[in-house]
């Protein structure tokens, strides 16, 4: 009887122990998500891909533990870059838009908005806005009509016991890549700015134990020719840390390079910036933990979730949308009789440009058709395309502009781009493309990173011309003619066709070209398209099946034996 009695005791302190012991807060944090949320690749054909059908199993199995609270936290560009969001964006939008449905199902408890998410015009993100069941916030996304926050500015939640308030701010730059008519009434705030007032505001009326920095920006405010006085920096992530006292955590996102990293602030305080990279291939932990003074401890973590497994059980309840997004993207389009591969984009004229270009000119009736190569991996199977391969084609949701520039500022905003896409070549030793180098070594000798991401490497169809890159900017550029054989002229106008992103000022071509502002470009704009371009190639394709790839160059690099020795040594370097 006394043993048993003891026993009796001990377990009963254990208990008292166990009830009275601290749980740990876990915040679960997704960013640039881009749509990945099934592991099926319907443009590629793959199964059991990155996906949110992963990320529920650790969410899952977190929210059974007895020891922990857990708060589901998205930071932004959720609803762009695959056909199950597109298809809820533009072609079935009578129903629960499909993101919407999926972060419900899951138990979001909120969400920042990212740039991206943007691209779909006010009807997709109003809506996705409403269907949401946790708060969408923004606190620097400005209704221009009241002054105030567009989006909720933050929100409070409680976990065990103590108080944590998430901030939502989106890079500010926005409205330099997404076309005015689909952010109608709607202002950007610069991130300092917002922080500021917020976090003091939060600090003073909420008295919050921890407070999350929730930030669809990256950390490096360098980039895009930006310093730390740029005002309105696209990634401004790291300044906040620095120069806005008060923030426990920053989740960072839409820069894809992951991060996690503690920072001491200009205050003497430590701060935490941790990030995921993209498409669902990894996630954040962040664990709290708060002793008897209530001091507070932080430990955070990436996770890859490859490590996961699928839960199938919340993938079967999707099954028949599923079904319905793969029959739409199985649409047979039109012939293609050569196989192209995108990667000779980034060296070259090359036929997925090409194609790009014509049906720019073809759609607007424009004289001359500005365009990038938006894929280094992208490869086109000769043969039937399908719907599904139009995502190969044209990666992004741009819209199709038509602008007007004289003949110099044309030759200016080729020169901006060849001077970011090539480097100065004086021998058959030195690079063709213009990296990024650390103590004058690649970053990598495979897919090593270059001065500008390839999506800027614009070229120009509608035009005859050289880039000669054994001169500095400003001399490489020798437009010829037009490629009708008409005489191109400096001081004459031109109509000129642009995806949405360069027309509002994306990569600072129209701008740092010319010499023109952000409001200027709005000024030159003659024409803004109903449909993204991806639905005017899917309709060319159809108009002109079957197609053999256009082989004719209208644009070429000099000298050719710098040219040909640099892109044989380094075309390798970008096999795919």
């Amino acid at each position: 009887m006394i043993k048993k009695h003891l026993i009796s005791i001990i377990s009963f302190a254990c208990i008292c122990n166990f009830m009275t012991a601290q749980k740990t807060i876990e915040i679960i944090a997704t960013s640039d998500i881009h749509g990945a949320i099934f592991p099926i690749d319907i443009v590629m054909g793959k199964d059991n891909v990155a996906s949110l059908a992963h990320i529920v199993s650790y969410v899952n199995m977190q929210r059974g533990l007895s020891d922990r609270e857990i708060l589901l936290l998205d930071n932004g560009d959720y609803l762009q870059g695959n056909p199950f969001v597109y298809y809820y964006n533009f072609i079935k939008k009578d129903t629960m838009h499909i993101g919407a449905q999926v972060f419900n199902d899951m138990g979001y408890d909120c969400m920042c908005i990212g740039n991206h998410d943007f691209e779909g015009g006010h009807d997709i993100y109003d809506k996705f806005k409403n269907d949401l069941q946790c708060p969408l916030l923004g606190a620097n996304v400005i209704d221009v009509n009241t002054g105030k926050p567009y989006f909720q500015a933050y929100e409070i939640f409680e976990r065990c016991g103590k108080k944590i308030a998430v901030l939502g701010l989106t890079t500010p730059a926005t409205n330099t890549w997404i076309p005015e008519t689909l952010i109608s009434g709607l202002d950007f705030q610069d991130m300092l700015e917002a922080a500021k007032y917020w976090v003091s505001y939060i600090k003073e009326v909420e008295k919050p134990d921890v407070l999350i920095g929730l930030f669809h920006s990256g950390v490096d405010f360098t980039f895009n020719y930006q310093d730390s006085t740029t005002y309105k920096n696209e990634n401004a992530s790291l300044l906040v840390a620095k120069q806005v006292d008060g923030i426990d955590v920053i989740i960072a996102g839409h820069d894809h390079q992951g991060h996690n990293l503690k920072i001491k602030n200009n205050f003497g305080n430590e701060v935490i910036i941790i990030a995921p990279t993209s498409n669902a291939k990894d996630f954040c932990s962040i664990e709290i933990n708060f002793d008897d003074d209530n001091k507070k401890t932080i430990d955070t973590h990436i996770y890859t979730t490859y490590s996961l497994n699928i839960n199938y059980p919340f993938l079967n309840r999707y099954n028949s949308q599923i079904l319905e997004v793969e029959d739409y993207f199985a649409e047979p389009l039109g012939i293609i009789t050569e196989n192209m591969n995108a990667v000779d984009g980034i060296f070259k004229n090359d036929a997925i440009t090409n194609i790009i270009h014509t049906v720019q000119l073809e759609a607007t009736g424009a004289d001359i058709s500005l365009a990038a190569p938006l894929s280094t991996s992208s490869k086109i199977t000769k043969g039937m395309q399908k719907r599904k391969d139009l995502f190969k084609l044209y990666r992004f949701d741009n819209f199709l502009y038509c602008m007007e520039f004289t003949g110099k500022e044309i030759l200016g905003i080729l020169e901006f781009s060849y001077w970011q896409w090539f480097n100065q070549m004086y021998s058959k030793d030195d690079y063709l493309l213009r990296y990024k180098l650390v103590k004058g070594e690649l970053t990598s000798r495979r897919f090593p990173t270059t001065f500008t991401p390839p999506y800027n490497y614009e070229s120009a169809g509608g035009i005859i011309y050289t880039v000669d890159v054994s001169k500095p900017y400003g001399e490489r550029v020798n437009i010829i003619s037009m490629s009708n054989g008409n005489k191109f002229e400096l001081e004459k106008t031109y109509k000129v066709a642009v995806n949405s992103y360069r027309g509002t000022g994306g990569g600072k071509h129209l701008t740092e070209g010319t010499g023109l502002t952000q409001e200027d470009l709005k000024t030159r704009i003659t024409f803004v398209s109903k449909y993204d371009i991806k639905h005017f190639i899917g309709d060319w394709l159809k108009n002109n099946s079957p197609y053999t790839p256009n082989k004719k160059e209208n644009w070429k690099i000099e000298p050719e034996k710098l040219f040909k020795a640099a892109y044989n040594r380094e075309r390798h370097m970008f096999n795919n």
